[in-house]
């Protein structure tokens, strides 16, 4: 279930962007989506929720804070010490915020941020109230102090971060993206028209740079810690061990056969990407680009097995049976695991697949039949 938006004008309270009132967390439709949701995830992007049991948080979050913070009407969770509430995160009444923050008790959330606060607004919202010894964290928190916020729904545990993405990685993820999408279009622009890849080189070169930005990802800002299921970091480490092995595989194969091009593993970059801005794949952008990737595997499935102009190598059959493997990786982990449910996981699978052979089959018949009579 892709991130529902925001609206970030709503200060101080969450209020979903097609919505005009607060998101109750205690009654109606997201109350029930959390009773069914592995984790809540709210962040700068919106409102997502983990719904399959697939999507159970990892075990291991090591580059996240977390505090204990059980089901409350009043916010998304409440942390208590005793009979104290300390700390509210997403209120849904008035915010109210002591007016000396001394009065807080420390936990991890107040020992990170000057004062024990991540709004720095002056328009937040908020009510300074003089006995108030409890923060309540809110949108301008949220916003403003960049947080990522996944709430465990079946142990009552909050796990926090703030996002460190920088201005800079911003700009060059924007546009190595839209440079990517502009050699896919020229690559199935060349399919159609029977043509031979062009810029083979510059595209080899988009694989290296994608490999390379997201190693440094790794190493540096500890880019597999931020996914919270296991689930999507296996299908991580399976796209990417797939990017680094084409720029070993393009130069001594794909270069050399009419069977191949670079629309398969650039649109594995686009997904590569994207997982470094959200931190999931559950997007709105990763069933279109499935589809794009199952469309290219089944035109080279037909390819191989219907076109009898040239015997395919074996090295194009192995190629073809490591696209498959990652095809089937998207369809379960990427695909079937962000459903709201088994049922509809089932059936975005078969639209996914439906759609992949369809266009494939037209593609192929298309480039091979018109274009050769033409």
């Amino acid at each position: 279930m892709p991130y529902a938006a925001i609206d970030h004008s709503a200060m101080p309270h969450i209020v979903l962007s097609d919505q005009r009132t607060q998101l109750p967390w205690h009654h109606g439709p997201h109350f029930t989506s959390r009773l069914a949701a592995g984790y809540t995830r709210v962040n700068d992007f919106g409102l997502l929720f983990g719904r399959t049991r697939s999507s159970r948080l990892r075990a291991d979050m090591r580059v996240w804070h977390f505090e204990d913070c059980g089901v409350s009407a009043e916010a998304l969770c409440e942390q208590r010490a005793g009979n104290r509430s300390q700390m509210l995160f997403l209120p849904q009444g008035a915010v109210e915020i002591p007016e000396d923050f001394a009065r807080l008790m420390p936990n991890s959330f107040s020992r990170a941020f000057p004062n024990g606060s991540s709004c720095m607004n002056g328009h937040s919202g908020r009510v300074a109230t003089q006995h108030d010894e409890r923060y309540e964290v809110s949108l301008c928190d949220l916003v403003h102090g960049r947080l990522d916020l996944v709430y465990d729904n079946a142990a009552g545990r909050m796990y926090w971060r703030q996002d460190q993405t920088g201005l800079a990685t911003k700009i060059f993820v924007s546009v190595l993206s839209v440079y990517i999408v502009s050699c896919v279009a020229e690559n199935i622009k060349n399919i159609v028209s029977n043509k031979p890849g062009g810029r083979a080189r510059n595209q080899h070169a988009v694989l290296v740079c994608t490999v390379l930005f997201v190693a440094f990802e790794l190493w540096q800002h500890h880019l597999a810690a931020c996914i919270v299921t296991q689930s999507e970091l296996n299908l991580f480490y399976v796209l990417y061990a797939y990017v680094a092995l084409e720029c070993l595989l393009q130069v001594d194969c794909v270069c050399a056969s009419d069977l191949r091009s670079y629309i398969s593993p650039l649109t594995v970059c686009l997904l590569l990407l994207l997982l470094r801005v959200y931190y999931t794949f559950d997007t709105p952008y990763t069933l279109p680009l499935s589809v794009l990737f199952g469309t290219r595997n089944w035109y080279k499935v037909l390819c191989v097995r219907v076109h009898k102009q040239r015997a395919p190598s074996a090295a194009d059959q192995l190629l073809l049976c490591l696209d498959l493997f990652v095809y089937a990786a998207l369809l379960s982990a990427g695909i079937q695991q962000h459903a709201p449910s088994a049922v509809d996981g089932v059936c975005d699978q078969i639209v996914t697949l439906t759609l992949s052979t369809l266009m494939g089959t037209v593609l192929f018949v298309y480039s091979f039949v018109f274009e050769s009579v033409a």
